[in-house]
């Protein structure tokens, strides 16, 4: 329990401290919603009507910028705000201001850095809120990314499957989506790409599978601390089915489980429950990875659940010829040569990666060509049209 805080809030505070969180987006070709008039006002509390006149006086003060811009999601362009320099270091001092008051958390004298050092950044703002006694539960979140989400780098082509998503993820009969691939294909990367386009309305927690239920309930149970830091619930039983979907149901969530294959029949029994508990909620999702050769015992829905609209299905295959070229970084490559490589490797993403570097060492450990296959592709991959008239 919070007491004996004296912390006050200005309106030009919030605002300064809401839009120092989307500093790294001022360069953005199309802005978070969260930086119009209309999204400050939601994540800050202050009113839509106050809100023109607080950046008034900050534009004044050269402390803000103005631009009208595209606003993702939307389709006619909007004023959007961000910090200058000057308000960058306006916004610090405020921060640092705040950070040295005192206040009383059950009892215990702390300062109000502490209690910001150990926040999650998304959360910063409404923690100062609340400690500054003020109701925060009608205030918009801002989405936030949580879990070992994969880097993407490279990514080509997948623009059918990321529309095929894209549509699951609009339609609200379509509760969880599967996207299978053979190891190495980039189910992953589809998945960390796909969310990655679409945090700026949903959060993200991205939790690997794991073979048994403990730990697949040790790291939801972190993530979902994680993931909202005000309501989790430490003792949450997430080897529930039923409790983790209403923990989550209406909290504009994507839950990936990612590298479903081989598991127990507990893990198995966990998913199939998500099936059912799933049905009748809004505003959260399930993203599964998983490998195509998944064993037909180890499927956790039915034709039914896929019948019914539940469940859709993505089936990602090997990379076409020109797309394989785009990998390889060789666009002048032979043609009969880059058609002797689609065939070696099927288009596989990982494969033509590690050939694009020449690493015939991860070419050794993570395929499994023999050293006379990977020497046959890496001549394959130096032969440039023309090369035999020169």
């Amino acid at each position: 329990m919070i007491s004996g805080s004296g912390l006050k809030l200005t309106s030009k505070d919030k605002v300064l401290l809401h839009l120092k969180g989307y500093w790294q987006h001022r360069q953005d070709k199309e802005f978070p919603v969260a930086l119009t008039q209309k999204g400050i006002s939601e994540m800050t509390g202050v009113r839509l009507s106050h809100v023109p006149r607080t950046i008034k006086r900050m534009f004044s003060r050269d402390l803000v910028n103005e631009v009208k811009a595209h606003v993702q999601g939307e389709s006619r362009r909007y004023k959007v705000y961000f910090l200058t320099e000057k308000g960058m270091l306006e916004a610090n001092h405020v921060l640092d201001r705040l950070k040295g008051q005192k206040v009383f958390v059950d009892g215990v004298e702390g300062s109000v850095g502490e209690l910001l050092e150990a926040e999650e950044d998304a959360y910063k703002l409404r923690l100062l809120m609340r400690l500054a006694g003020e109701d925060i539960s009608s205030l918009k979140k801002r989405p936030v990314v949580v879990g070992p989400v994969p880097e993407v780098s490279d990514f080509v082509n997948r623009e059918d499957e990321r529309a095929h998503l894209g549509r699951m993820l609009s339609d609200s009969t379509s509760k969880i989506m599967v996207i299978y691939g053979s190891q190495g294909y980039g189910t992953s990367a589809l998945a960390a790409k796909f969310t990655g386009e679409v945090t700026s309305k949903w959060s993200v927690c991205w939790v690997e599978v794991k073979n048994s239920l403990d730990e697949m309930t040790a790291v939801m149970t972190e993530a979902l601390e994680h993931l909202d830091p005000e309501t989790a619930e430490h003792s949450i039983k997430v080897d529930n089915p039923e409790k983790l979907v209403s923990t989550l149901n209406g909290k504009k969530v994507i839950l990936v489980c990612d590298g479903y294959f081989d598991v127990s029949d507990e893990v198995v029994e966990f998913f199939n429950g998500l099936v059912s508990a799933i049905r009748n909620t809004e505003d959260f999702k399930i993203l599964v990875t998983a490998r195509e050769d998944t064993p037909s015992y180890n499927r956790f829905y039915t034709i039914l659940d896929i019948h019914d609209g539940v469940v859709g299905e993505v089936h990602i295959r090997g990379l076409d010829q020109e797309h394989c070229k785009t990998i390889l970084g060789t666009s002048d490559i032979e043609p009969d040569a880059l058609k002797r490589l689609f065939l070696f490797t099927r288009g596989c993403p990982t494969t033509l990666k590690l050939l694009a570097s020449e690493n015939i060492d991860e070419l050794k450990a993570k395929t499994k060509f023999s050293p006379e296959e990977i020497k046959l592709m890496l001549f394959l991959k130096s032969q440039i049209k023309n090369q035999k008239s020169r």
